[in-house]
């Protein structure tokens, strides 16, 4: 995006912003791509105290033995942001192409985890109960895959549906939910009812809701209908009042919105990197900003602690990472030593906590490719290590 105007070439697009090469550029500038809404943020921020170390050196093995130096596998992996926090002090920050301090980036499924947290609020509130039939508050969605499909089901990723997460897809279903959602243009000739009209014809499948883990992101965005429509509030007014502002974030947040105003929350949250980390930091301390009990303490706990792997192992294909882990209210634990959880985005997107050593890491990135399985499990053992050397 170099020079006024850009060269052809080179021009961030709709039709090619998560294309390799482009992402580097877009992942931080989504506003100037797509329509957003505002996600206020407080008027008193937590401050972000430091005891800064220096890790920048610190080697690690991955799980096939090589030995990384960080910076060297931050600056290799197109990383943009990652910081460090040991029990509420920030140890470590870094910053590489349009990453910066001030500059909100796409978290993509992070805004999955995040959403979740937002409806632990509702549901402590009694606005919501989990074990609600979707279509009871959605009338919308009897005729769909969510007909007789929980909140709890949507939550855990346990509705039985046909959907298939291909992000690679150029023609089949992916591609009309992306289209949907306004993340892609238009093919000539073809025109859209939009993102909720899409969840509402979304066709079921054979199978039972709740026994088999299968992951899709329409679930989210169906949960984000769900809290709107319960809740009586724009998502990006109910996350701003409920949580950005409670957590003591600093900088407005954003999300993208389609051509109807509905917002993906699926994917579309953008945050500058200190406040994902506030965000990791309220997690790690309960759902408690200071004082502030923000998320109840209650949900925090059954995400990080539910223990019923069932329909985890289920799932087709298994774990493309964590084989001993779990998926619970949008959060994945991790099946390691120290119990640590996580929230996952495609590309790079990462929060990463260790309750054990008191530590929160976030990592946001701008990887060519959605899912790159060897620099993840690579990023895992980058995690540990960095977590044992501050904690």
């Amino acid at each position: 995006m170099t020079g006024a105007p850009a060269h052809p070439v080179n021009q961030v697009t709709l039709a090619n912003w998560r294309d390799p090469g482009f992402g580097r550029w877009s992942f931080s500038h989504i506003r100037q791509l797509l329509p957003t809404a505002p996600i206020v943020p407080s008027a008193s921020p937590t401050p972000l105290d430091a005891n800064l170390q220096d890790l920048q050196d610190l080697t690690f093995d991955d799980a096939s033995g090589t030995t990384h130096r960080l910076i060297d596998f931050l600056c290799e992996s197109q990383c943009d942001a990652f910081m460090v926090m040991h029990h509420g002090k920030l140890a470590f920050k870094w910053f590489d192409g349009f990453g910066a301090v001030d500059r909100q980036h796409i978290v993509f499924s992070v805004s999955k985890s995040i959403t979740a947290l937002l409806t632990g609020v509702l549901v402590g509130q009694g606005v919501l109960d989990v074990e609600s039939d979707v279509a009871a508050i959605l009338p919308e969605a009897k005729n769909s895959a969510y007909n007789g499909a929980t909140i709890r089901h949507l939550l855990d990723m346990t509705v039985s549906s046909a959907f298939v997460e291909d992000y690679l897809d150029k023609t089949g279903v992916f591609m009309a939910y992306r289209r949907a959602s306004a993340w892609n243009p238009l093919e000539e000739g073809e025109k859209t009812d939009g993102l909720r009209a899409f969840l509402a014809k979304l066709p079921a499948s054979d199978g039972n809701h709740g026994f088999q883990h299968h992951y899709c992101s329409t679930h989210t965005d169906m949960l984000g209908w769900v809290l709107e429509r319960a809740a009586g509030k724009p998502l990006n007014v109910l996350m701003s009042d409920l949580l950005f502002a409670p957590a003591g974030l600093e900088s407005e947040g954003y999300v993208t919105l389609e051509t109807f105003g509905a917002p993906r929350v699926a994917g579309g949250i953008c945050v500058t990197p200190p406040d994902l980390l506030r965000l990791a930091e309220l997690t790690r301390c309960g759902g408690a900003n200071g004082s502030t009990q923000v998320v109840p303490e209650s949900w925090i706990a059954d995400f990080t602690t539910f223990d019923d792997q069932s329909a985890w192992q289920r799932q087709e294909g298994g774990s493309r990472l964590l084989d001993d882990g779990n998926y619970r209210s949008k959060w994945y634990q991790t099946g390691f030593e120290d119990k640590e959880y996580c929230a996952i985005g495609i590309h790079g997107q990462w929060i990463w906590i260790n309750p054990k050593r008191g530590v929160s890491i976030i990592h946001m990135g701008s990887r060519n490719m959605p899912l790159e399985t060897e620099i993840d499990r690579a990023l895992l053992a980058a995690f540990q290590a960095v977590s044992k050397a501050v904690g």
